[in-house]
């Protein structure tokens, strides 16, 4: 696949069937991570991949907490589309049944500056999302953790001498195939 056609592609999936990631395949995904471009060439990211049943349990009772702080947000978000306030909360909680869950993190603490170490993980991440595409794979990038407050849980469960969450991405066969959303227009200009 073209990298455009990845780009193309790529959608966010909510709902996955329970066919398993490879470990070819995700081993791919994590390298086409660290192979993401880096402010300073910090490198600053640190990647947990969950697969066990267990872990992901422990995971979706975190996230059960976070979908239930964030309600109050996605009606307030969503007020004309319940149905969205309904379908966000329950692939929130249950991350869409996804086999495999990426948490990314800082590698460490503190960093001189912060902000772009996290998009250095930002990037890392999307280098994840269009590999994953390439593959035939769905993921989604989430920040729920942290909006719905449990990313510090989330970190001192998975990543205890690491640095802070900086987002999730479940990942998997899709069982959907979501259409493009609208996009925005007015969001560049050429000068």
């Amino acid at each position: 696949m073209e990298t455009s056609s990845a780009i193309v592609g790529r959608r966010s999936i909510r709902k996955y069937t329970h066919q398993p990631v490879s470990d070819a395949d995700l081993q791919d995904i994590l390298e086409a991570a660290v192979l993401a471009p880096s402010a300073s060439n910090l490198q600053p990211w640190y990647f947990v991949v969950i697969r066990s049943p267990e872990k992901m349990d422990a995971l979706k009772k975190l996230m059960a907490e976070a979908t239930k702080n964030l309600m109050p947000y996605w009606h307030r978000r969503f007020a004309k589309y319940p149905r969205v306030v309904t379908e966000t909360a329950d692939f929130v909680r249950f991350l869409g049944d996804a086999p495999v869950c990426i948490l990314a993190f800082l590698l460490r603490t503190e960093y001189e500056m912060p902000i772009p170490a996290i998009q250095s993980v930002a990037a890392a991440i999307e280098n994840m999302l269009l590999t994953a595409t390439d593959k035939g794979l769905g993921s989604c990038w989430l920040t729920a953790p942290l909006a719905g407050g449990v990313g510090q849980e989330v970190h001192d469960m998975f990543a205890p001498d690491k640095g802070e969450l900086v987002a999730m991405i479940t990942l998997g066969h899709a069982a959907q195939t979501p259409a493009m959303p609208r996009r925005k227009e007015g969001r560049y200009i050429i000068v």
